[in-house]
């Protein structure tokens, strides 16, 4: 016990780097998930992790080495994480998945790069700083998963009509009303046919009603199609 006192006490400054690895990165993911990206809270939190506790460890063994300028031996942090950044980067990359607008695997390709990351303290012999960030990573998995965390996202809404855009421009209006941001759009027009058809893409709270959008969008007649993503 108290054996495993002092080697806590010893690796406390560098338990302390880790939490705040973590805060920062989670800052940073907060920030990206509320405006709808893929690369949210967990994600970023991951590859902070990582990146820290590979810094963290190489400095840790340098200090404990007495390592100095006129030492044969020398103990480059920066590449030894551009090496592990490099390696798992392709294999994170395996993992993710693209169809359309929707993007999955970005949380377990943030994973198992952070998992060699505690690989590489573990090898080194740094096993207080290893537990210590497979607990944070731990938490970031299951715990920070349920947090109700609302977010933006993005969507097109595609519509067709008969006649001139001052349709357009009134469902314009009463999306904004609405609080609906229009951060795209694609217009046609067919003067001989006097058809046109419209995408917009929509950015929308999580908290508001998007399908009491859709239904009044819907239950408008002057449009011939209504389309929405």
């Amino acid at each position: 016990m108290d054996i495993l006192l002092d080697a806590v006490g010893r690796d406390g400054i560098f338990v302390v780097r880790l939490l705040v690895a973590m805060v920062l990165g989670g800052l940073v993911g907060i920030e990206r998930q509320t405006r709808g990206r893929a690369a949210g809270l967990r994600t970023n939190i991951l590859v902070c992790l990582g990146s820290a506790a590979i810094i963290v460890a190489f400095q840790k063994l340098s200090l404990e080495s007495n390592l100095d300028a006129e030492s044969v031996i020398r103990m480059d942090p920066a590449r030894a994480a551009a090496g592990v950044i490099t390696g798992i980067g392709f294999l994170g990359a395996g993992t993710i998945v693209k169809s359309n607008d929707f993007v999955r695997g970005l949380t377990t390709a943030a994973s198992i790069w952070v998992v060699s990351a505690v690989g590489v303290t573990v090898g080194l012999g740094e096993y207080v700083i290893a537990v210590v960030l497979t607990l944070l990573v731990l938490v970031a998995l299951y715990v920070l998963h349920r947090l109700p965390i609302k977010g933006d996202y993005y969507f097109p809404l595609q519509l067709k009509w008969t006649g001139d855009f001052e349709l357009l421009a009134e469902v314009t209006d009463q999306l904004l009303q609405n609080g609906v941001q229009i951060k795209n759009r694609t217009i046609v027009r067919q003067p001989k046919t006097e058809s046109c058809s419209a995408t917009l893409v929509l950015r929308i709270r999580k908290d508001e009603d998007d399908n009491e959008i859709f239904k009044r969008l819907q239950s408008d007649l002057r449009f011939d199609e209504v389309r929405w993503n």
